[in-house]
């Protein structure tokens, strides 16, 4: 994990991994497996890094549009840093984000969808978590992985959340964040991308469609 979240605070991640050989077909496309990370109670400030400023209102995790509005800032934000296309919002993939993560409502499993996006899973035992916050954990894989080899260090390394949000070829994103009914259970996040990316020995900033 980080060396700033000296806590113990477990987050799980999940991504898509595509196994095909381009051209892409959805159908085609493999859910990856599930990883594990653990961090603490401290944060960091991934909003400041990303230059979003978010209210401290509570409501906020309940207004989609102020939801839309942060996820969509620091996924563009990661983008940039790449010379990539910004993402455009998708209402259409952000409910079925919701309605996805409304299923896993009571059990908060880290399960995924049979949708045939690109999808990035988050979790957290706790209630704080932000989009910017999940957006952050995705992003800072890059160090795992090498653009040169087009591949990820080996595991518990894990590199396939940051390559689909840096996937050239992927120009639409919708996402949703859902507590879950125990509390104890925490807070699930889910993020759908359309077209999918992470096909296998594929460079993400390159276009291939």
């Amino acid at each position: 994990m980080h060396p700033f979240f000296p806590f113990g605070i477990l987050l799980l991640f999940l991504s898509t991994v595509s196994t095909q050989q381009q051209p892409p077909t959805t159908t085609n496309s493999r859910r990856g497996g599930g990883h594990g990370q653990r961090g603490g109670h401290h944060r960091g400030n991934p909003g400041k890094l990303f230059g979003y400023v978010r209210s401290n209102n509570p409501q906020d995790f309940n207004n989609h549009t102020k939801l839309a509005e942060e996820f969509l800032h620091a996924h563009n934000w990661v983008r940039n840093e790449y010379k990539l296309p910004p993402f455009a919002w998708d209402e259409k993939l952000a409910s079925f984000a919701r309605g996805y993560l409304m299923q896993r409502y009571n059990d908060c499993k880290m399960v995924h969808s049979t949708a045939d996006y690109g999808e990035n899973l988050f979790w957290g035992r706790k209630r704080h978590w932000t989009p910017s916050d999940a957006v952050y954990f995705w992003y800072r894989e890059k160090r795992w992985y090498d653009f040169n080899t087009r591949k990820c260090a080996s595991p518990p390394k894990m590199c396939d959340h940051f390559t689909q949000i840096v996937w050239r070829d992927s120009t639409r994103v919708g996402c949703a964040l859902q507590h879950c009914f125990n509390t104890s259970a925490g807070m699930l996040v889910a993020c759908e991308y359309d077209p999918p990316g992470n096909y296998v020995n594929e460079n993400p900033l390159e276009m291939h469609i």
